[in-house]
């Protein structure tokens, strides 16, 4: 066994760690390998400062170049330091909503379309569509008459106030469904204005009168169903609803470009034929409905509840249909709302 190298003693100011290292990094900064404080290694005195017992040789080795392993420690650190604040940034920043990607679907997706109404949020919207407005009338039934009329002019303003919300409430299950969510959305957390409640029904009640206007005075004025009632009543259907969603995308009347909804439909046709489908099959069975049912409370309260679920559900399914497509569609929504503002 040769003279082993000579060893320098060092001793931590910061923490009180005590170790050796070679007297090669005598006159030269280090890092402690303990809390990696900045360490000024003395030059080493001719007696008494330098050890050659074999005992240290382990220190000696691992202190090697112990300046490049600290750089390498610290590093990693940093990295490891960026990657947590990020993952800690990410989960701070997630929506409190379900978000789409389809993995986060509970059932297949031909069930959990039906289940869309059925969170939090659309559970409470469902309540005050359905059940606040014939509460006025039940109230009215038990109130002395000096208050009837004062709890049916409040009923009066509370329901056109619900009735414009409600058509608002759905152009959102419409946007927020074409970002891909996959339930209802909160509504509440910032209450729109009357102005934005009146422009939506606006926009879902006037489309619906430029296709069906013309069926409609057909039918008054002749009185007859003849071919061109049918072609009349076919192409308002089938057109309605890519013109609908094209203007609560657009959010503007602009929406309503013949050439451009069409060429869409051509693009998306069969889905789109599978979607007016699901819509006229939804007319059809919520008409087959005897009328009777409208005549107790608990039968009307269950009409309005098939009618406004069966709505919400449209509304997310036309939603779906623009984010599942969007690429076919080629609606340049941002440039579009740029151009008309």
């Amino acid at each position: 066994m040769g003279e082993a190298d000579p060893f320098v003693r060092f001793n931590c100011e910061n923490c009180g760690y005590k170790s050796t290292v070679s007297e090669s990094y005598a006159g030269k900064n280090i890092r402690c390998p303990n809390c990696y404080f900045i360490i000024f290694i003395q030059k080493a005195e001719t007696t008494g400062t330098t050890q050659t017992s074999s005992r240290y040789s382990d220190y000696d080795s691992n202190l090697l170049n112990i300046q490049e392993q600290n750089i390498l420690k610290h590093r990693q650190m940093a990295e490891y330091i960026a990657s947590e604040q990020a993952d800690e940034s990410e989960e701070e920043e997630e929506p409190p909503q379900e978000t789409d990607p389809a993995t986060l679907r509970k059932a297949p997706w031909f069930i959990d379309i039906f289940l869309y109404p059925f969170n939090k949020s659309g559970l409470k919207h469902l309540a005050i569509f359905i059940l606040v407005p014939p509460l006025f009338n039940i109230l009215a039934r038990f109130l002395p008459a000096i208050f009837v009329y004062l709890v049916m002019i409040a009923g009066f303003i509370v329901n056109i106030l619900i009735f414009l919300y409600m058509y608002w409430y759905l152009v959102e299950c419409v946007r927020e469904s074409a970002d891909g969510w996959v339930r209802a959305p909160l509504g509440f957390g910032g209450l729109p204005t009357l102005s934005d409640m009146f422009g939506q029904v606006v926009n879902i009640i006037g489309c619906l009168a430029v296709f069906f206007a013309p069926f409609v005075m057909y039918m008054l004025f002749t009185q007859k169903a003849g071919i061109i009632f049918w072609l009349l009543l076919i192409s308002a259907v089938f057109l309605y609803p890519m013109a609908l969603l094209s203007v609560l995308m657009h959010d503007s009347g602009h929406g309503l470009n013949f050439h451009k909804f069409t060429k869409s439909i051509s693009n998306t046709f069969f889905p789109y034929c599978g979607l007016v489908l699901f819509f006229i099959l939804t007319v059809v069975l919520i008409s087959l409905i005897p009328s009777e049912t409208t005549e107790s409370p608990l039968g009307n309260c269950i009409l309005r509840f098939v009618i406004i679920y069966t709505a919400l559900i449209g509304a997310h399914l036309l939603g779906r249909f623009y984010w599942r497509y969007q690429d076919r569609l080629n609606w340049d929504l941002e440039g579009d709302k740029s151009s008309s503002g």
